[in-house]
């Protein structure tokens, strides 16, 4: 169900169509976070500090309720998209990505990304999942422009936005504080029109 026109969807359209959303891959497939996700295993991704060394949340520590928490403020939000990494092989949640803050009038948003399953690092599931996540924000959710913003020296995020065609737009100087020092922040930008280009070779 593509955006109306004016990039405005009712609250209750877009509950109904977070529910309905399963995108397939080849390795993986993305289905909405539901609660019963909220497991002691997520809470340790989310604790790991090898994990979440380049993520907000590594300032408090992760509880089952806080998780149940902020999955029911995501599946009430029309204006995120939070769905989660599952390997098909063995249909094991291996982590999340989510689409928002969506802007509907102007109809860009933001994309991040956890691999919270380190026996699943570095074998293309986030570059598989980034992707995937695009090609359904921009074919499906019909937005504009997409953005994501990467530690510097998170250079494996790095590599995965620039496999999906991501490309920098800037650099935010000394913007996050991680382990004693300010890091600087790679602002990434990608446009449907460029991503059609890649994709199709329009």
């Amino acid at each position: 169900m593509p955006c109306q026109d004016a990039g405005l969807l009712s609250m209750a359209s877009a509950k109904e169509m977070k529910q309905k959303v399963i995108i397939e891959g080849k390795c993986i497939f993305l289905r909405e976070v539901v609660l019963s996700d909220a497991t002691a295993t997520y809470c340790k991704w989310l604790n790991d500090t090898e994990v979440n060394q380049y993520m907000e949340c590594r300032f408090e520590k992760a509880t089952v309720k806080k998780l149940r928490d902020y999955i029911n403020d995501k599946k009430n939000d029309p204006d995120n998209l939070l769905l989660a990494i599952v390997s098909k092989a063995k249909n094991r949640h291996i982590g999340n990505i989510k689409i928002g803050p969506i802007n509907h009038i102007h109809k860009f948003a933001k994309i991040g990304i956890i691999i919270g399953e380190k026996s699943f690092w570095r074998r293309g599931f986030a570059t598989e999942a980034v992707k995937l996540a695009v090609d359904y924000a921009f074919n499906t959710l019909g937005l504009h422009k997409l953005t994501a913003g990467v530690y510097a020296n998170n250079s494996a995020s790095v590599r995965v936005f620039e496999k999906c065609g991501f490309v920098k737009e800037g650099i935010e100087k000394k913007q996050y504080y991680c382990n004693g020092q300010y890091l600087d922040c790679v602002s990434f930008g990608l446009l449907k029109d460029e991503y059609k280009h890649q994709a199709y070779g329009m």
